[in-house]
């Protein structure tokens, strides 16, 4: 099976942590071969993202490998990512590019595609607009050249395509509105399960409930939101969603509205963090869901969940202790064991 070689590219601050594991994960969830890592502790070039010498130094590695793409784990301007693929002569993606490719492969119903299609169309945009900008400087002023034309047409073809998805996109969120109220009417309370993305969350929708969803530890398995009844507490709705990764830019988030609402609207947030991370990366993770959730009105109940995992029972004593310290409610659970499920179960019928 062939595997497109891809190298992998971050640009860091100083003190910064490396975001090169979580983009290699990103990564390998597409099934591409990363034969080459390269990092820089720099501030961003306004042109190229990293510094001009390790411009050349990844213009090597791309021939080296015979590599078909260049992934940063940076978020890129349309300026950086057109010089860089100028200059490196192959396709180049940045971090929210690697997002919503995966978001692509994920998506399993209409609603999800319009989603995913509309974040795509709205993040190319601006690279698009970059390329007109490029191609009016060595054509002549004036005079639209057949390059500038069929760009044009390209860029006004996407607006067009953009203006009927966002009235697709509403009606979507009127359609999950509506059903939001009904479930209310009749009195149901609303839990939703959010999380960084790979944490469990699937596993423990399963756990909790009659089961059937998808389980996969690759990022991102869950697009649409689903919703089911808790086992023992029929009249208290579990919604899992899609999960959070650091960083995450605005334009992704609201593409995602009407999967995000399901938050917003919940009578309770149940937060699942990966207790297998270490206690930094735990924690790390855990700022990064806050960042979403920290202005919201709903209660927020923390599931620790993998503590199967875990090499003694001091190592989740330290990790419970820290996690007290920033969250007011945390059960640290194994959805996959069913390690007191039961416990959990019964704070959120107290929460709701």
């Amino acid at each position: 099976m062939y595997l497109m070689k891809v190298v992998l590219v971050e640009r860091r601050n100083p003190g910064q942590l490396s975001m090169l594991p979580e983009i290699e994960a990103l990564t390998r969830t597409l099934g591409y071969e990363v034969v080459e890592k390269i990092s820089q502790v720099r501030e961003p070039d306004p042109a190229y993202q990293i510094g001009r010498g390790k411009v050349k130094e990844i213009e090597r590695a791309v021939k080296l490998h015979g590599a078909k793409r260049v992934v940063f784990a940076n978020q890129l301007t349309p300026t950086q990512a057109f010089n860089l693929s100028k200059a490196l002569g192959v396709e180049v993606l940045d971090k929210v590019q690697l997002i919503l490719e995966i978001f692509a492969m994920r998506a399993g119903t209409p609603d999800a595609k319009l989603q995913v299609e509309y974040a795509k169309l709205k993040y190319e945009l601006p690279r698009i607009r970059e390329r007109i900008r490029s191609i009016v400087a060595v054509e002549q002023p004036g005079r639209m050249g057949g390059g500038e034309y069929e760009v044009q047409v390209h860029y006004d073809a996407i607006k067009r395509r953009l203006v009927s998805l966002r009235k697709k996109l509403a009606t979507i969120e009127k359609r999950r509105e509506l059903l939001r109220k009904r479930r209310k009417k009749l009195g149901f309370k609303l839990v939703t399960l959010a999380g960084y993305t790979n944490s469990g969350k699937s596993t423990l929708l399963n756990a909790l409930t009659e089961g059937g969803a998808e389980v996969d530890d690759k990022y991102f398995a869950t697009l649409a939101p689903r919703t089911r009844a808790l086992k023992k507490s029929p009249k208290i709705l579990l919604t899992d969603t899609v999960g959070f990764i650091e960083d995450m830019p605005p334009m992704v988030v609201e593409a995602f509205k009407a999967t995000l609402e399901e938050i917003y609207l919940a009578d309770v947030i149940l937060l699942v963090l990966d207790g297998s991370d270490p206690v930094h990366e735990m924690m790390r993770k855990y700022k990064a869901c806050m960042q979403f959730l920290e202005n919201l009105d709903a209660k927020i109940v923390v599931a620790l969940n993998k503590i199967d995992l875990l090499k003694s029972p001091e190592e989740l004593e330290e990790k419970l202790k820290i996690l007290n310290s920033a969250a007011s409610t945390v059960v640290p659970i194994s959805a996959l064991k069913g390690e007191n499920l039961d416990t959990l179960i019964e704070t959120l019928r107290m929460n709701t």
